[in-house]
């Protein structure tokens, strides 16, 4: 990878976040398509400073390399036919290549929960190296009874989903789910609203990955400064591409990986995922530069 593209890239980004224009002109590169979304984007040197205040400033050479840019993505119900093919929605049918074969754990069909589409996200502003065509799809069995029921669901993790990415979008057919999915089984279509936003990390992940090891600091961190920093700026837990996930129990998990999806529960959708809980999808970073998805696995928690 180019060097220069990369520190071209980060640039970018960094002009974008303290100035809003990451081009140096009137015209922004990326607008807010949120309309009801009031919440002021921080900037760099904003977060640096309630670092400061919360006397954790010591810190900021490390963390400003743990800040992940990443998409807040807000769903509106909308029928499948009002939604071109393609495009990035959440549940619904899917948009998918003919010849693909619906993924099952154990004879469980897989529900699908979410494609993106890249090229409607302004990849390059996140890290230039990621892929930024194409569809991706996730599928994940949706079935109380199976995730309370069977022990080896969870511990299976990496087999349990399937994220399944198609390079093409020109020949696509929007499937039906196989019979043996009930209505329940199937959410609700919506489109999606895109935010691209700063993410901080949890105290969890600092504390796992030995980026922050003092006690006081990482209470100090976990009970002041994100707090803060989350009272100001936070838009919620929602969905999310990309980005630090949303801790709602344990935020760790080793610095090479990276949460490529976050799903919410939402009623209007019929997704609930464990009392109003979260579904990650984890993968290692250099895995999805090189679009290798065999090896993401899952981490489904309630509230």
């Amino acid at each position: 990878m180019n060097i220069l593209k990369i520190l071209t890239a980060v640039i970018l980004l960094l002009r974008l976040l303290i100035t809003g224009n990451a081009a140096g002109i009137d015209t922004p590169v990326y607008k807010h398509p949120l309309a009801s979304d009031q919440i002021t984007d921080p900037s760099i040197h904003e977060i640096r400073k309630m670092l400061e205040e919360a006397e954790l400033g010591q810190y900021w050479d490390m963390l400003k390399y743990q800040i992940l840019p990443g998409f807040y993505m807000v769903p509106t119900i909308t029928a499948d036919t009002d939604i071109q093919l393609g495009t990035s929605k959440i549940g619904g049918y899917p948009d998918l290549p003919s010849s693909f074969q619906w993924p099952s754990w154990k004879n469980h069909p897989m529900s699908f929960v979410a494609q993106i589409n890249l090229e409607e996200f302004p990849m390059n502003l996140v890290n230039p190296e990621y892929p930024s065509t194409g569809i991706l799809y996730f599928f994940y069995v949706y079935d109380y009874e199976l995730w309370y029921t069977d022990e080896d669901y969870d511990e299976d993790k990496m087999n349990n989903n399937v994220v399944y990415y198609a390079p093409e979008t020109a020949e696509l057919v929007r499937r039906k789910p196989p019979a043996a999915l009930s209505e329940e089984q199937i959410f609700k279509s919506a489109l999606l609203e895109k935010k691209l936003e700063l993410t901080l990390p949890d105290s969890d992940y600092l504390e796992a990955n030995k980026l922050m090891n003092n006690k006081a600091d990482l209470d100090r961190y976990s009970l002041e400064f994100k707090p803060d920093f989350m009272s100001i700026y936070d838009r919620g837990i929602g969905f999310r591409f990309l980005g630090h996930m949303s801790a709602l129990q344990y935020g760790g998990h080793p610095s090479g990986e990276i949460q490529l999806f976050q799903a919410d529960s939402d009623d209007a959708l019929g997704m609930e995922w464990d009392l109003s809980g979260l579904l990650h999808f984890f993968i290692k970073a250099d895995d999805f530069k090189k679009l290798q998805f065999e090896n993401v696995y899952t981490y489904r928690v309630g509230t």
